[in-house]
């Protein structure tokens, strides 16, 4: 049966659709926050009714049955739908003889959109009713898939190793906070399901964000790593963190002093509106223990014996921090995070899930390859031609084969640029594809681009995108990171040449370039090493803060127009702001 996949992440945040063709190729992911420009798309649906059909069109092998792949299974789905029946009754009750507050009112408009999104038993009904629409002799299937093991698809077989240990850390899948799997062959197999949610890493981390004034509904654990680095070691801190959560026997349990530990956590709060740096001890302090518990836990698991080769996901594995030192202070001697180990990664994993069930992986086949993360959608032929038209700004004559030179040229002049070529990223990270670039060798780049490009604290800091080859030459312990997915230590003679993109702790979130990964980029920063004499470009995500990565060829005009930006480059035509060229 030749049939097409698709994936959808169903989870209330980060909702996304990935496409797997006949062969076992991811041919298209995208999370839904892109599409509508709206951050994490909360309580959005994964299969957008009028965009959808377009993409199957496009994507999908033609005249082939359909498989819909969902995570989170139908039972999980409908425990949970029983758990909320009783309160929401007796809210309902509540509003009909008119005894409701308004905080009760607020709290479950809340709970009801959750309910539409997550609990939500008619995905894929989208694309069932456009795929019949289409061709009524096409046979679709629904299939659901357990949450962790949806992640751990994405996170095995996004890996460039025929065999490795599987962990999965998260806020809570089904019942469970942490997974572990052994992986072989393309085969995965449980470890240990022996986690309750309560004792969860990113539950803590999520506590964490709060306490520091952050809120992680938006997603701003990351700007707790950033600002961990401007803090200082508090043991008192420490002490209460260790009565809150340890590791026994390889299992995540709650400390016997945790409610107290929660109320004395409560007392260092810091609220939003303070100055962030108040939380930096706090931030510092919570971080450090977050990698010691992880460590913890992954030594644990080595000792099982099962492989060399780490592969890890989940909504943790976006903590490049710890990534960076896992190599170091753990016994694995390798490690692979996929682009998008969080739940919008999901869409993947249940799509090749379904994939590999009806297609089992091959023994004498290896599936070790890289993933590409550009499986995003290309700027649209029609707006392109529409803003060469109508753009009003001034375009400078060059041929297609000179972008990457003449890009690398006003980089180095010192000019920031909005660079948009191909295909999108799937994932958090821009990868070259949809990134802001400026000169790393600037000092006073990081408050520029905080202050008049991306509208956001001081404290935030920029990825270096280096050129493989040189990797060796500016970190310690260099790894390749083609994900920019884990932070390493710069070496002390090489800070002062790049201060733009060495964060105050003297460490860098780094991505790999290779030519074979993408090579317009590559051929961009090698343009610029002959040029500077530095094998890498300040790397940021194509957006201002509190908004998604740009979509469209409007976003980018809009950012472009409404920022600090110098030039846009997009696909094979450069535009400035002449007022910015003296």
């Amino acid at each position: 049966m030749v049939c097409n996949y698709i994936g959808l992440a169903t989870t209330p945040h980060d909702p996304a659709l990935a496409i797997v063709n006949s062969k076992g190729e991811v041919v298209f992911a995208e999370a839904t926050e892109r599409y509508l420009q709206n951050k994490r798309a909360w309580c959005s649906s994964p299969e957008d009714i009028i965009r959808t059909k377009g993409l199957l069109e496009k994507y999908c092998d033609k005249n082939a049955d359909l498989v819909i792949a969902t995570t989170w299974t139908k039972q999980y789905i409908y425990l949970n739908k029983m758990l909320f029946l009783n309160p929401l009754r007796k809210y309902l009750v509540k509003i009909l003889f008119n005894e409701s507050s308004k905080q009760e009112q607020i709290k479950w408009t809340h709970h009801l959109a959750m309910i539409a999104s997550f609990y939500n038993p008619h995905a894929g009904e989208t694309i069932s009713a456009q795929m019949y629409q289409t061709d009524p002799l096409i046979r679709i299937n629904k299939r659901t898939y357990d949450h962790h093991l949806t992640h751990a698809a994405a996170a095995c077989y996004s890996s460039p190793f025929n065999e490795g240990i599987c962990a999965i850390i998260d806020g809570h899948g089904e019942g469970v906070s942490t997974s572990f799997y052994q992986y072989k062959n393309g085969k995965i197999t449980s470890l240990s399901r022996r986690l309750k949610s309560r004792e969860s890493l990113g539950l803590y981390y999520i506590t964490l964000c709060r306490l520091c004034g952050f809120s992680s509904t938006k997603g701003e654990e990351w700007k707790v790593m950033g600002l961990a680095a401007y803090g200082k070691y508090d043991e008192n801190i420490y002490k209460i963190l260790q009565s809150l959560l340890t590791v026994k026997e390889g299992v995540l349990v709650e400390g016997k002093d945790s409610k107290l530990a929660r109320i004395k956590l409560n007392e260092l709060r810091v609220e939003p509106d303070d100055d962030p740096l108040k939380a930096a001890d706090l931030a510092y302090t919570g971080q450090l223990f977050y990698c010691d518990i992880v460590i913890k836990l992954l030594e644990d698991l080595y000792r099982h014996g099962i492989s060399d080769n780490l592969i890890l996901g989940g909504g943790c594995a976006l903590n490049s921090s710890c990534n960076g030192i896992l190599m170091e202070k753990t016994s694995f001697k390798k490690l692979h995070v996929y682009s998008a180990p969080a739940d919008d990664g999901n869409a993947v994993g249940a799509a090749l899930l379904a994939y590999y069930e009806d297609n089992p992986p091959q023994p004498q086949r290896s599936l070790a390859k890289f993933q590409t993360p550009y499986l995003g959608e290309t700027m649209s032929p029609k707006s392109l031609a529409h803003l060469k038209k109508y753009n009003g700004l001034k375009a400078l004559d060059i041929t297609k084969e000179y972008v990457p030179q003449k890009t690398a040229e006003l980089l180095a002049q010192g000019k920031i640029i909005g660079w948009v070529q191909g295909r999108a990223e799937f994932g958090p990270r821009a990868l070259g594809n949809r990134s802001i670039l400026a000169d790393p060798r600037a000092v006073d780049i990081k408050d520029r681009l905080n202050i008049t490009v991306k509208f956001r604290e001081e404290f935030r800091p920029f990825a270096p995108s280096i050129l493989h080859e040189y990797g060796d030459e500016y970190f310690e312990n260099y790894q390749e990171s083609p994900y920019m997915e884990r932070t390493l230590r710069f070496k002390k003679e090489k800070i002062n040449e790049v201060p733009g993109v060495v964060h105050i702790d003297g460490t860098g979130r780094l991505q790999t370039v290779k030519r074979e990964w993408n090579e317009k980029f590559y051929e961009l920063i090698l343009a610029f090493k002959k040029i500077t004499g530095i094998p890498l470009v300040l790397n940021t995500s194509f957006n201002v803060m509190g908004k998604p990565i740009i979509h469209t060829v409007e976003d980018a005009v809009a950012v472009f127009q409404t920022s600090g930006l110098d030039v846009l480059v997009i696909e094979d035509q450069i535009y400035i702001k002449e007022n910015n060229f003296s």
